[in-house]
C-alpha cells in the first residue's frame, strides 16, 4: 500500500499527515489535488509476490448457437 501526504484536508486528517492508502483511493486523491506527495510507494518487487500455480480449467463444452430472428409469443 503507497503512503502519502496529503495537500489538503481529507476527512479528519489535516494537511500534511502521512496516510496509507489503497491503489484506487491513490487515483482518486490525486485527481481531487490531495495529494502533496507519495512518501512510500511499493516497489515492483515488493508488488510482486510469488502468484499460485493455475489450476487447469475443466475442458468446456463448445457454447451453443444462440438463436437468430424473433420468438413466438
Amino acid at each position: 500500500m503507497p503512503r502519502i501526504k496529503l495537500a489538503n484536508w481529507y476527512g479528519d486528517k489535516a494537511p500534511g499527515e502521512e496516510i496509507d492508502v489503497g491503489d484506487v483511493l491513490l487515483k482518486a486523491l490525486r485527481r481531487d489535488g490531495r495529494v502533496a506527495e507519495v512518501v512510500d510507494a511499493p516497489t515492483q518487487e515488493q508488488a510482486d509476490e510469488p502468484a499460485p500455480e493455475p489450476v487447469s480449467a475443466p475442458a468446456q463444452e463448445p457454447a451453443a448457437q444462440p438463436e437468430s430472428g424473433r420468438k413466438r409469443r
